[in-house]
């Protein structure tokens, strides 16, 4: 069931700038946007014009969960993109020159260290030769990451497209691994995917959270009529309940007391990962509590997906003892609660290193004792 939800969306200066999943809906309505002097509402239409040499980006004030799925779609027009016209802009030391091909488009995965972005921009081969010429539109696919842009990937289009200062639809369908691009002047047409890398993955997903939204490029003026995004609101309502009696104070005092070496707070090490079928939930810090079984494991901080969902003193696991010293068979809940018990086995290594592994999964985390 989808739920409506209205946001605002926030301007920000940048000079680089299975199962069923259910999903939420955000519709901006730009009532509520804090206006600046390149910003204006228009009717229903939010209107920011770039009379700068660096970019202007709004971002949505939603935040994503890392590694949520979400699709952002806008339909805009660029009314800084008329054939054989130059759209002045000034540099920060008031010097003014001249731009032919604006651009302007979207931007997600929107983080404090970087975010992608698809631009869209027009221009003609032979713009004084009307016997050769002919306008295209070129889209491109560009990741900023700390203050430099690579473009990924970038392709012309000339058919299903408004190359003028008509509106088109532009939507990016974004996952862990892929990133789907569409774009039309009637509808939605996917016309580009781009799978991320491991690298890519870790910068952009190994956070609390992104956002999206959209730029302005130097020269171009963006008329909005709407976004839509639409993000990954699934709820396991057959969640266990992980709450225990654990606070930090009980903790602090039950491991005063403790003789036991293994039980006390332990720290996110590393990790050896098969990214397709496990991802890291956060770099967690937890807790072991001996019981009659063997341990309890305790969420105490480092949750970086679904960040929101747990607080310390929540069971995070459970190891059960086996025949065999210092080894253990465990669960393990992951970010979302769901409970991984299948072929998981923890280890003590010298003592001070816990290593649960997923041989299902190729997967393994090591936590480092916290030494009082």
């Amino acid at each position: 069931m989808k739920k409506l939800i209205y946001a605002i969306s926030i301007l920000v200066l940048a000079c680089n700038a299975q199962a069923i999943t259910l999903y939420n809906t955000v519709y901006n309505n730009f009532k509520l946007i804090n206006l600046s002097n390149k910003a204006s509402i228009v009717g229903n239409y939010l209107q920011l014009d770039n009379p700068t040499d660096t970019y202007l980006i709004a971002t949505d004030s939603t935040e994503i969960d890392a590694y949520t799925s979400y699709k952002y779609y806008i339909r805009f027009a660029n009314l800084h993109n008329k054939e054989g016209k130059n759209y002045k802009v000034r540099d920060a030391q008031g010097k003014t020159k001249s731009i032919a091909s604006t651009e302007c488009g979207i931007v997600f995965n929107y983080t404090a260290s970087g975010y992608w972005m698809v631009s869209v921009s027009c221009s003609n081969s032979s713009l004084y030769n009307e016997s050769v010429d002919t306008r295209s539109m070129t889209l491109a696919l560009s990741r900023v990451h700390n203050g430099k842009k690579s473009i990924i990937q970038k392709i012309t289009l000339d058919k299903d497209v408004n190359l003028d200062e008509s509106y088109n639809y532009l939507g990016v369908n974004v996952d862990d691994n892929e990133v789907a691009i569409k774009i039309g002047k009637d509808e939605l047409n996917e016309v580009m995917t781009h799978n991320f890398t491991e690298q890519e993955r870790e910068a952009s997903f190994g956070v609390p959270s992104n956002k999206v939204g959209y730029f302005v490029g130097p020269g171009a003026k963006i008329s909005i009529e709407r976004t839509v995004l639409s993000f990954d609101n699934e709820n396991n309502s057959n969640a266990i309940n992980l709450e225990t009696q654990w606070t930090r104070e009980a903790l602090d005092r039950h491991f005063a007391a403790s003789k036991n070496p293994y039980e006390g707070y332990w720290t996110y090490l590393d990790r050896d990962m098969e990214d397709r079928w496990l991802k890291l939930g956060g770099r967690y810090t937890i807790a072991l509590v001996e019981t009659e079984k063997g341990y309890d494991v305790i969420y105490v901080d480092g949750a970086q997906v679904k960040k929101s969902q747990w607080h310390l003193g929540m069971k995070k696991g459970e190891m059960i003892k086996t025949i065999f010293t210092d080894n253990f068979t465990g669960l393990w809940h992951d970010a979302t609660q769901e409970t991984i018990d299948q072929d998981v086995y923890v280890t003590f290594e010298s003592g001070v290193i816990l290593c649960f592994k997923f041989p299902v999964y190729k997967s393994q985390i090591r936590f480092s004792k916290v030494l009082q």
